[in-house]
């Protein structure tokens, strides 16, 4: 019997994984909790990213989707993949009007995923579950 195991190279963890890094981003995930320089912001971002949910594919391709302010539908889809030394997953949108993007990984568990996005100039922490 063959077992593969991943070793952690992110700060959170998880220390030790019996599934790959792109099994585990592979996922349908849901914010949880955002904080913008250790204060949680949680509120505000679920209030502005009403209903945010990101659909990470086997494909390669994404889909993120919310409500902004709950007013009206936004979806963006594209492509994703991790940086060369897997510490990022890089998000390309299918239109070129937000540009790439990438997440910069804190913890990469199969139904927990903590990332550091830019938004609107800000690093914020994002906590994801699925």
């Amino acid at each position: 019997m063959l077992l593969l195991v991943s070793a952690c190279k992110y700060e959170d963890g998880p220390k030790l994984s019996l599934r790959s890094k792109a099994h585990r981003a592979i996922n349908t995930w849901y914010l949880d909790q955002a904080f913008e320089g250790g204060t949680n912001k949680t509120d505000d971002y679920k209030n502005a990213y009403f209903n945010y949910q990101i659909d990470i594919n086997k494909d390669k391709s994404y889909t993120i989707k919310y409500r902004p302010f709950n007013v009206f539908d936004y979806k963006e889809t594209g492509t994703w993949d991790f940086s060369s030394d897997k510490l990022y997953i890089n998000f390309t949108p299918s239109t070129g009007s937000n540009g790439a993007s990438k997440w910069k990984i804190l913890r990469l568990k199969e139904k927990e995923t903590w990332v550091v996005q830019t938004i609107n100039g800000k690093d914020v922490e994002l906590h994801l579950k699925d």
